[in-house]
């Protein structure tokens, strides 16, 4: 009996190795559906109705999900989906990213900006509305993270948008 149960236990402790994202076995990532660095899709700022906004990239398991329906899932315990913005592609543009990032990493996201995006470029434009909320999430903002999720409160989302790069 005792061997049987060794190898059935060992089967199953090797059986999940298999699996991966980009080549990376999934215990391998703090985040097993994290997709690599450079994928392609886009970062979603879900803005939900009680005031704060969930950034999340859109890539799981190597694939690209739909933005609308990512968002309803982050929202959901938030009061409900109000909109959805997303960037262009994974390379999202953003002023003071460094700081953003930082902050991101000190308020307990394991990944940082690698939860969200590839690569953070400096804005070649950006609204001033857009401005402005990057700025506060800069310097002001409340951070959370919920399966690599960023929730930001305290910053006004009305005008949240992403710069261009």
């Amino acid at each position: 009996m005792n061997q049987r149960w060794f190898a059935l236990t060992a089967l199953l402790a090797i059986a999940p190795l298999a699996e991966s994202c980009g080549g990376t076995s999934v215990f391998d990532a703090v985040d097993p559906k994290a997709c690599g660095s450079g994928h392609g899709c886009p970062t979603a700022a879900c803005l939900c109705n009680d005031g704060s906004a969930v950034l999340d990239t859109t890539c799981e398991l190597g694939s690209c999900r739909d933005s609308q329906t990512l968002c309803e899932e982050r929202c959901d315990s938030l009061q409900g989906l109000a909109s959805v913005i997303e960037s262009s592609t994974d390379e999202v543009a953003l002023p003071q990213c460094e700081q953003i990032c930082a902050r991101v990493e000190i308020n307990g996201c394991e990944l940082g900006c690698d939860t969200l995006f590839s690569e953070c470029l400096p804005p070649t434009s950006c609204s001033d509305g857009a401005k402005s909320f990057w700025d506060c999430v800069a310097s002001d903002a409340v951070f959370s993270c919920r399966d690599n999720a960023v929730r930001v409160e305290g910053c006004d989302t009305s005008q949240l948008a992403f710069c261009d790069g």
